[in-house]
């Protein structure tokens, strides 16, 4: 008999997310409030020398980088960097500046660090999170998810929704009519990942956010080891890593430069002749509506978080339970 009293698990919670992650990425997209502030955040990026910044920490920071070469497509100056770097090194005043603070929660001690180092004058400032309640949505104008702040431990349906949150930006910005893509993922085959010690995953441009992801999802629920390389840096150097004990996972784009499938290939012939095993994710084509192929990313960031939570319950018994972390880290 079930025991309709007890906790849910942590893989139950992280479950509960993907299960809606579809739907919420779909009431977001055609809620006319958040419509409504894409317009607003866009209209501040079209005035006469405007530049973004994209801020954020783990997930969130990653899930920038992957919307960074659509921004870059549009021809805008935009830089990502992490909370801790801005806090650490700040770039110097520039009025023209839009800053994005992304947090799925709207609570991480960073960003409580970088709104209080602001102080009031917060112009050009917005805020992208899942979080209605969180200070970052009380504090700043902005965009906010369906569906609420994320429960489960370790990145799934906020990583979709800060993509589908950016590409409200962008539809903002210039194509009223982009479309959501089917959010639908194949099941990957792991079984060759099985008795690696070690990952690497690898993507170019803004693929490299999404190898982040995987390889900080990795860390937190399969607590092994886990890299992530832009994919040409992976070549230099790191490849003395590959062996029979280091998985590699390469996400690749649809629509490659020769450049980028030059690259993939001599990094799958290296591994291969060193025994590691590698498979190759390969995104959907995206709408060539969606600049920098972000539309490509929503897909397959489905895919991913899959890959992660199987790797994860090929070593771990309860995933999703951390021991030294924290859902929201203060």
């Amino acid at each position: 008999m079930t025991d309709l009293t007890s906790s849910p698990t942590g893989l139950e919670l992280i479950r509960r997310e993907q299960a809606r992650q579809a739907q919420d990425a779909q009431t977001t997209w055609s809620d006319p409030a958040q419509r409504e502030g894409a317009e607003r955040i866009a209209a501040r990026l079209r005035q006469p020398g405007a530049s973004l910044l994209l801020l954020g920490m783990g997930a969130s920071h990653h899930a920038n980088a992957a919307a960074l070469a659509a921004y870059r497509a549009l021809g805008l100056l935009t830089v990502a960097v992490s909370l801790d770097e801005a806090l650490s090194m700040p770039l110097p005043p520039d009025p023209q500046r839009v800053t994005l603070l992304v947090s799925q929660s709207g609570e991480s001690g960073e960003l409580h660090s970088y709104l209080e180092a602001a102080g009031p004058d917060r112009a050009g400032v917005f805020g992208l999170t899942l979080n209605p309640q969180g200070q970052l949505a009380r504090q700043v104008p902005g965009l906010i998810a369906a569906g609420g702040a994320e429960q489960g431990f370790a990145a799934t349906r906020s990583y979709l929704l800060t993509l589908v949150l950016h590409g409200l930006i962008l539809r903002a910005w210039g194509s009223a009519t982009l479309p959501l893509p089917d959010l639908s993922a194949p099941p990957v085959g792991l079984e060759a990942f099985r008795s690696v010690q070690a990952m690497v995953f690898a993507g170019s441009g803004g693929l490299a956010g999404l190898a982040a992801m995987a390889a900080l999802g990795t860390i937190e629920l399969g607590r092994f080891p886990a890299l992530h390389y832009d994919l040409g840096q992976l070549r230099h150097g790191p490849l003395e890593l590959l062996g029979p004990g280091l998985g590699v996972m390469l996400l690749r784009a649809a629509e490659e430069s020769a450049h980028q499938r030059q690259t993939a290939e001599l990094i799958l012939q290296a591994a291969q002749q060193a025994g590691s095993p590698v498979l190759s994710l390969t995104a959907p084509a995206s709408d060539a509506a969606w600049p920098g192929q972000l539309g490509s990313l929503l897909p397959l960031s489905v895919s991913v978080q899959q890959v992660v939570i199987d790797l994860a319950g090929q070593r771990v018994e309860r995933v999703g339970e951390p021991v030294r972390s924290a859902k929201v880290t203060r």
